[in-house]
């Protein structure tokens, strides 16, 4: 395959999207301040620029000093710089990444409070991009969200604007997903998080498992999805790399084998769709603590309410650049199919509480597949952080759904999920729900 092969394919999902790639000769060069640097939120937030960046634009320099990864971190005492630069050159074979000091022309893409006229600054739970210095105040705790998040903040001003200036400022946090920063100190390293089950290991389902892994490996992963990796797939998520693509390797394998490789003990993969899953469909009662509803074919929503499911965290990407998260706890007013209404040809025909449940027919749902990314990464970040706030005190601490906008200045924007009249739910015993999830971890949260 030839290099215009490679980006035509690369390129494609943004192109349906109906945006264009970033100008290939402008050179994004990241720099940090060095304090920053040496801390676990900095750090996250270089990570997660190289990683993001990487797939936006084939030229990218890393202008900050080499440091060795963070303790709390996976691949802690490597290189950073290193470890960084071979994350971008496995996306593209045919990119120009280096590593050298910023140079007259480059666009600098500055993480840190200060150092620059503009910045991408993250702390604890808190994001903010804009002029200097940071607004935020300093936080204590590891937590890395707010850094991941306010990467995802600058790559869309960036995109949006072709390489503009950050001059509105924007602050909001990942705590209660405000536009008011929070003064949190609750840290979600190392956290045990339970059972987490991925349904859709895709751009959402993948980078959702990359952003847990960046905080805690203390998680058991169960991976299902029928799906295989191929070119299109690399720019929207921080996993696919183009070794994936050329072997068309199954989206659980390559997800399993980062999870391994950053320190999961437990990952257990099912390259099926979510119907067929012996890993769902034999599982015993209460023991998937959190479910992870990143698939969208073969009407997944109804064969996920049919099964009781325990709390589903996950977020959508939509077509006006807004990334949504959603939850639904057990016994609520609203499921997934009052969100995700099930095909015609899939309606119950019983009830969900003692009916037999209806064949495994496969219907494939007629959508283009397409997404910015920096889109998938939000989704990702917004998933993973409800996950690990499932052990924080007073969760949940925001509306069941919560809508990022990044067409103009960011949006944030909570709202309560309505129940569908007519849907499945109406007929399901909230009794029998409860008793479902029962022994699992979080089956407090059950109404």
């Amino acid at each position: 395959m030839d290099q215009q092969q490679f980006y035509d394919l690369l390129n494609d999902r943004m192109r349906r999207y109906g945006a264009s790639p970033l100008d290939p000769t402008q050179v994004i060069t990241i720099t940090a301040s060095p304090d920053y640097l040496a801390s676990y939120d900095g750090q996250v937030a270089a990570l997660v620029a190289c990683n993001l960046l990487g797939r936006l634009s084939p030229s990218v320099q890393i202008g900050y000093t080499d440091l060795p990864i963070h303790p709390h971190l996976p691949w802690a005492g490597s290189s950073l710089v290193r470890h960084t630069m071979e994350g971008m050159v496995a996306t593209n074979p045919f990119g120009t990444y280096g590593a050298r000091p910023l140079a007259a022309g480059d666009f600098r893409f500055h993480l840190g409070q200060d150092g620059h006229e503009t910045i991408v600054h993250g702390s604890g739970w808190n994001a903010y991009i804009g002029p200097a210095p940071s607004p935020l105040p300093p936080i204590k705790a590891d937590v890395g969200t707010g850094a991941a998040l306010a990467v995802v903040l600058g790559a869309a001003h960036l995109f949006r604007t072709r390489f503009g200036a950050m001059i509105d400022p924007f602050a909001c946090n990942a705590w209660d997903w405000t536009d008011v920063p929070k003064l949190v100190e609750f840290s979600p390293i190392g956290a045990s998080v339970g059972h987490v089950v991925t349904a859709g290991l895709g751009s959402v389902g993948s980078a959702t498992n990359y952003f847990l892994a960046l905080a805690t490996r203390d998680f058991r992963a169960s991976l299902i999805d029928h799906d295989h990796v191929g070119i299109h797939n690399i720019t929207r998520s921080p996993v696919f790399t183009d070794a994936h693509a050329k072997i068309g390797l199954a989206k659980v394998k390559a997800v399993a084998a980062f999870l391994r490789e950053a320190g999961v003990d437990e990952v257990a993969v099912d390259p099926v769709a979510f119907h067929e899953s012996a890993l769902w469909n034999s599982r015993e009662a209460g023991s998937t603590d959190v479910l992870i509803s990143a698939a969208n074919e073969f009407n997944v929503r109804y064969h996920i309410e049919m099964g009781f499911p325990p709390i589903q965290l996950y977020a959508t990407t939509g077509r006006n650049w807004q990334a949504t998260l959603m939850r639904h706890v057990p016994g609520a007013k609203a499921c997934s199919l009052c969100v995700f209404p099930p095909d015609e040809k899939f309606a119950p025909t019983a009830c969900a509480m003692d009916g037999p449940r209806p064949p495994q027919t496969a219907v494939v749902e007629d959508r283009v597949d397409a997404a910015l990314p920096f889109l998938s990464f939000a989704a990702g970040i917004m998933t993973a952080a409800e996950v690990l706030k499932l052990t924080a005190p007073g969760y949940p601490l925001s509306a069941e759904r919560v809508m990022l906008g990044l067409k103009g200045q960011p949006l944030l924007v909570g709202t309560p999920i309505p129940h569908r009249t007519g849907c499945l739910c109406e007929g399901r015993h909230k009794a029998v729900h409860q008793a479902a999830v029962a022994g699992s971890r979080y089956a407090e949260f059950a109404i």
